[in-house]
């Protein structure tokens, strides 16, 4: 009965975020998401209190998903040369592409749209953002102790890196749809680096 009961769930979700990314949070209504997802009203609220409970919910996933791929880059700008530092950190922005693109709706929802709607949802687009600034100042700072980058406050660059990674990716999802992952990775490596090594 569970399994069943979290399928139904999921399948709200994946149609919320359909529709949501169609119509935008404040066109979408609950009878929209409910005619995608091929579930009758009361359905949805068995799981969700309101639209914008659910819309709370798949920004909080993705917000799981980009805070993890933090967690597992702990040594990002420490290593034993420049060049090893350039390898994790090419890494790294080709795992967060990647997960970006995978999950390109809940992203923009979160980013674009979390940011809009007259500040509703300001509290979820914000931490992220500051959790983003605070962990990678942290490995900024480690980097800069280690003697290969160079730059004068690491909370400062660390919020420079995250506007990179905001505008330029879903730059490159909207405008370019297509393109080379591993390119743009490289690319956007070397424009960090630049900024940040000696």
């Amino acid at each position: 009965m569970n399994e069943k009961r979290e399928r139904t769930k999921q399948q709200i979700l994946s149609a919320a975020i359909d529709v949501f990314h169609e119509n935008g949070f404040q066109k979408t209504r609950i009878s929209d998401i409910v005619a995608k997802a091929g579930v009758a009203q009361g359905t949805f609220y068995l799981h969700f209190q309101s639209k914008e409970q659910i819309f709370h919910h798949i920004c909080s996933e993705f917000k799981v998903l980009f805070l993890s791929l933090l967690d597992n880059a702990a040594d990002l700008f420490t290593g034993t040369s420049i060049e090893a530092i350039r390898q994790k950190l090419f890494a790294f922005i080709r795992e967060l592409i990647t997960l970006f693109t995978a999950n390109y709706k809940m992203a923009r929802l979160l980013f674009v749209e979390g940011n809009s709607n007259s500040g509703q949802f300001n509290g979820i687009y914000e931490n992220i953002y500051s959790e983003f600034i605070e962990r990678i100042g942290k490995h900024l700072s480690l980097g800069k102790n280690k003697g290969y980058l160079a730059f004068e406050d690491a909370e400062t660059a660390a919020t420079f890196l995250i506007g990179l990674f905001d505008s330029s990716l879903f730059y490159f999802m909207r405008v370019k749809n297509h393109f080379d992952i591993d390119k743009l990775s490289r690319r956007m490596t070397d424009f960090m680096l630049n900024g940040l090594s000696k």
